[in-house]
């Protein structure tokens, strides 16, 4: 038990530094951004909430797929908020040459 988490901590310490190192896979657009938007208010939550009963505890798993559904819908919400933001460009400033 103890190797395993031993384990665990080093690999999520090996693969810390990657996550923050990543460039974004596309420019920020309206398009992305709703779609982020959507997603995180319609799936994430339901999505979530079954993964928790099928793979958890009978009541604590449906418990923590609500809780993490609704922090992951919020964060996905959010980012793609601000993502539409962004990606926002009334007037072409952005535009690439």
């Amino acid at each position: 038990m103890a190797l395993r988490r031993l384990t665990l901590a080093v690999a999520a310490l090996a693969i810390c530094p990657l996550a923050f190192a990543a460039e974004p896979e596309h420019e920020p657009s309206l398009l992305h951004g709703a779609g982020q938007v959507l997603a995180g208010v319609i799936f994430e939550w339901p999505k979530n909430i079954l993964t928790g009963t099928l793979e958890g505890p009978p009541v604590v798993g449906t418990a923590m797929g609500f809780l993490g559904g609704a922090a992951r819908a919020a964060q996905k919400t959010v980012g793609g908020v601000v993502e539409m933001a962004q990606g926002f460009d009334p007037w072409g400033v952005k535009r690439k040459r």
